[in-house]
């Protein structure tokens, strides 16, 4: 079997990532660019020196357009950390056989393969943009401040 549609691997990959601990905040088709980011989580991971930092980490899903997914994750690297694209496992090999080289060079672009059941796996790790390379957007501030808010009114 293999997704017919993105959003059911969207939905399907939520299922999995979605649970962890670490994401603060996230928002699908998130306006902090033009056009939308599929998917922009708000995370907090160790850093330089073990201590806790925050990282902007888009998603963009993509059946069969590579280039386009690229594209995409490339305009987001101006808001975000790093960027994914995440695609069916089944183009795993066409990621390796195409499109690693560009990967490679551009680095702060990853990409992730799904299955059916939403199990999913890094097929090329991204680095991590220093702070001082990011755009400030607004729509991003507002995802920070409003779920803290709403944690706060939670506990």
């Amino acid at each position: 079997m293999k997704f017919i549609e993105e959003k059911k691997m969207r939905d399907s990959f939520w299922t999995k990532y979605g649970y962890r601990r670490n994401i603060l905040a996230f928002q699908f088709e998130c306006q902090a660019r033009h056009g939308g980011i599929d998917l922009l989580t708000i995370e907090t991971v160790h850093g330089r020196e073990n201590k806790q930092e925050i990282q902007f980490v888009s998603f963009e899903f993509k059946l069969d357009d590579i280039q386009k997914a690229l594209a995409q994750a490339q305009e987001d690297l101006i808001y975000c950390h790093k960027s994914f694209i995440v695609i069916p496992e089944a183009k795993t090999k066409i990621i390796q056989d195409r499109y690693m080289d560009y990967l490679k060079k551009t680095k702060f672009i990853g990409v992730i393969g799904v299955a059916m059941d939403g199990k999913w796996s890094i097929i090329h790790q991204p680095w991590t943009q220093n702070n001082e390379k990011l755009i400030v957007s607004q729509e991003i501030l507002k995802m920070l401040i409003y779920s803290q808010q709403k944690n706060a009114g939670s506990k």
